[in-house]
C-alpha cells in the first residue's frame, strides 16, 4: 500500500478506536518508511491504548528524535508520560508542544490534564482556560474545568461548565464522568450516581467513573458522607499542606485537652484528647470498613476494583479474629491457661488500624512498606503469643511443684510475676502499631494504576 494511503487508513482506525488494527497499520507504514516521526506518534498513542505503555514511550521518542519540531511527537510524549505517572517529565513535553504550535487546543488539555494529576488545581484551571480561550465549545477542556473548579470548591462555576459540557456533547462519557466528580463534591450521590452509570453505560473501562460509582454508592451512608467530605476537602491542598493540616489538628487537640486539664474540666479534656483518636479511627478505617459492606451491594460488588475487594476482605478476617480472640479470652478459666488472649485481643483492636489503611494506598512503594509492617506485626504478635503463654504455663507448674500458692487466686497472682517483665514487648507491639496510624495519614498513597483500555 503506498505510504500515504496507510498513513490516512491508520489515522481512520485510530479514530474509531480500533488501535490495534491502526498499530498493525502503522507498523506497516514504518517498514516502508522508518523515518515517519508522524507515524512514530501516532504508533506511540496507539500502543498506550492497548497496554503496551514502555513501547509506546519508545516510539514517542524516537518521534521527538527524528523531528525535533514537531509539536505532535512532544504531545503524544506527553500523553504517555501522563498515563506512566510521570507527571514532571509529561508537563515538560506539552510545554515544548505548546511552544512549537501555541494555537492547538489539544496541547492546552494535556496540559490541564497533567496539571490535574499534579493536584495543582489553579494551574490546571488556568490552562483549560487557555484552551477554552481558542476554542470555547471544546469539550475536553469544559470537562477539565469542571474538575479543577469542582476541587477548588467553586461549585457554581463547576456546574455552569458542566452543563455547558453536556450540552456541547451529552453522549461523551467524559462530560458525564466530570459532571459525577462535581456532584459528589456538592454532597448529591444520588445524581453522582446517575452520571458515573451513565459514563460506564457509554465506556466501560473508565476507571474513573467506576472508582466515582463506589463513592457515591458508599455516600448514601450519612457516616460516609462526612469521611468523603473530609477527604475532598483535603484533596484540595498540596501533600506538604496535607501533612500540615494534619499535625495541626493533632497538636490543637493536644493543646485544647492540657487547657481544659489545666481549667479544671478534666472529662472535657479527655473527650477532646480522644477525639484525635476518633478521628484516626473514622478516616483510616472507613474507606475498607464501607467497601466491605459494599460487597453486600448487587452493584457496588462488581464495581469494586480487585484489590479493594481484597483489602475488605482482610479487614473482614482480621474483625473475625478479633472476636474469636476476645471470646476466648472472656470465656477463659479462673487459671488462666488461655492468658495470651487475655492480653493478646488488644493487638488485633489496634491492628484494625493499618488494616484498614491499606485500603487508602495504591500500589507503589508506601502500600508495599505497610504491607510488609502488617505482616511483620503478625509475627511478632504469634511469637509473643507462644512465648507468653510457655512462661505463665512453667510458673504455674513451678508454683504448684514448689507449694508458694495455696489458693487459685494466689496460684494465679504467683505465676504472672515471673512474666510481666515478657507484657512488656508486648506493650511496645501495641505502641508502634498505633504510631503506624501516622504513616498512613501522612505517607504518599500513590496514584492508581490504570487498567488496558482506560488511556485518554
Amino acid at each position: 500500500m503506498h505510504p500515504e494511503a496507510a498513513w490516512q487508513r491508520a489515522i481512520l482506525l485510530f479514530q474509531q478506536q480500533r488501535h490495534d488494527l491502526a498499530a498493525q497499520e502503522l507498523r506497516g507504514l514504518l517498514a516502508q518508511v522508518p523515518d515517519h516521526a508522524p507515524a512514530h506518534a501516532l504508533l506511540a498513542q496507539a500502543l498506550l491504548r492497548t497496554d503496551q505503555a514502555d513501547e509506546a514511550l519508545d516510539s514517542a521518542k524516537r518521534a521527538v528524535g527524528l523531528d525535533p519540531e514537531l509539536d505532535f511527537a512532544y504531545g503524544a510524549l506527553a500523553v504517555v508520560h501522563w498515563h506512566r505517572n510521570e507527571h514532571e517529565a509529561a508537563a515538560a513535553a506539552i510545554a515544548r508542544a505548546i511552544e512549537l504550535d501555541p494555537d492547538d487546543v489539544h496541547h492546552r488539555s494535556t496540559l490541564a490534564q497533567v496539571r490535574i494529576a499534579q493536584r495543582r488545581w489553579d494551574d490546571a484551571l488556568a490552562a483549560a482556560d487557555d484552551g477554552l480561550a481558542l476554542d470555547p465549545q471544546d469539550t475536553d477542556c469544559l470537562n477539565l474545568r469542571t474538575l479543577a473548579l469542582a476541587r477548588l470548591g467553586r461549585g457554581a462555576e463547576a456546574a455552569h461548565s458542566a452543563d455547558a459540557s453536556l450540552a456541547r456533547d451529552p453522549d461523551n462519557p467524559y462530560s458525564h464522568h466530570t459532571r459525577g466528580v462535581m456532584l459528589l463534591h456538592q454532597g448529591d450521590a444520588k445524581g453522582a450516581l446517575h452520571h458515573f452509570q451513565e459514563t460506564l453505560r457509554r465506556d466501560p473501562n473508565h476507571d474513573g467513573a467506576r472508582a466515582g460509582l463506589v463513592e457515591a454508592l458508599k455516600a448514601r451512608n450519612p457516616l460516609y458522607r462526612l469521611v468523603l467530605r473530609w477527604f475532598l476537602w483535603l484533596e484540595r491542598f498540596s501533600g506538604g499542606r496535607q501533612v500540615v493540616i494534619v499535625v495541626g489538628l493533632y497538636l490543637g487537640s493536644r493543646i485544647a485537652g492540657d487547657s481544659l486539664e489545666s481549667a479544671g474540666q478534666p472529662t472535657a479534656a479527655t473527650v477532646v484528647r480522644f477525639s484525635w483518636l476518633g478521628f484516626v479511627l473514622l478516616t483510616s478505617c472507613a474507606v475498607p470498613i464501607f467497601n466491605l459492606m459494599l460487597l453486600l451491594h448487587p452493584i457496588g460488588r462488581h464495581a469494586l476494583e480487585r484489590r479493594a475487594r481484597n483489602d475488605a476482605g482482610w479487614l473482614g478476617g482480621c474483625v473475625v479474629v478479633l472476636v474469636a480472640v476476645g471470646g476466648m479470652a472472656w470465656f477463659g478459666s479462673v487459671f488462666g491457661e488461655l492468658v495470651w488472649a487475655q492480653v493478646g485481643w488488644w493487638f488485633w483492636l489496634v491492628f484494625l488500624l493499618p488494616v484498614s489503611g491499606l485500603g487508602l494506598f495504591h500500589p507503589g512503594p508506601s502500600r508495599i512498606a505497610l504491607q510488609t509492617f502488617c505482616v511483620a506485626a503478625v509475627g511478632v504478635w504469634t511469637w509473643w503469643c507462644v512465648r507468653f503463654q510457655s512462661l505463665f504455663d512453667a510458673a504455674i507448674a513451678s508454683a504448684k511443684t514448689t507449694g508458694t500458692a495455696e489458693s487459685a487466686k494466689e496460684l494465679l497472682r504467683t505465676a504472672m510475676a515471673p512474666v510481666l517483665e515478657h507484657r512488656g514487648h508486648f506493650t511496645t507491639l501495641l505502641l508502634v502499631t498505633a504510631l503506624s496510624t501516622w504513616f498512613v495519614m501522612l505517607a504518599p498513597k500513590g496514584v492508581p494504576q490504570r487498567r488496558k483500555g482506560a488511556a485518554q
